[in-house]
């Protein structure tokens, strides 16, 4: 049980370490953020609370962060970026990525042992997938501006 708390521990850092991120691109374009917390209850673990953003506008709500959970199959946490438009996951991935691995009957030689399920991948950080050519993009500022405008239908100037 140690092991699932230290992982909805750091779960919960990764999660706030973004929305510290997320605040500043909001309140550098005058957008009104709130914080929050959500209660999680993900399978095997005890509950546990964890951060959550709102974005608005002259009290316009634009779009909440919210935190789905550290045990995500293929990545290491899910945070959610919904609006009235659209929702966009952003997964956090540590390295390059899932990998998939060969096994003995599909190798060939000079195959390599494994190799990442998706490109775009470079390191520990939240990424959101392209999923018509599944491609990860690391969500930096503008990425995430462009898809707050997706799912809110706000646009910036």
């Amino acid at each position: 049980m140690e092991q699932h708390a230290e992982k909805a521990q750091l779960f919960v850092e990764r999660v706030g370490a973004f929305l510290v991120r997320a605040r500043e691109w909001c309140t550098e374009r005058d957008l009104a953020v709130q914080d929050d917390v959500v209660e999680l209850n993900e399978q095997g673990m005890a509950k546990y609370n964890a951060p959550s953003l709102y974005i608005s506008k002259d009290g316009v709500s634009l779009a909440k962060i919210v935190p789905l959970g550290a045990a995500i199959i293929g990545a290491q946490g899910r945070i959610d970026l919904i609006g009235h438009v659209a929702r966009h996951a952003f997964l956090y991935h540590v390295g390059k990525g899932p990998v998939v691995r060969a096994t003995a009957g599909t190798m060939r030689a000079g195959d390599p042992l494994s190799k990442p399920m998706l490109s775009g991948i470079d390191g520990d950080d939240w990424y959101w997938i392209e999923a018509k050519v599944r491609r990860a993009k690391r969500v930096d500022e503008s990425l995430f501006l462009d898809l707050l405008t997706d799912v809110s239908d706000y646009e910036f100037h």
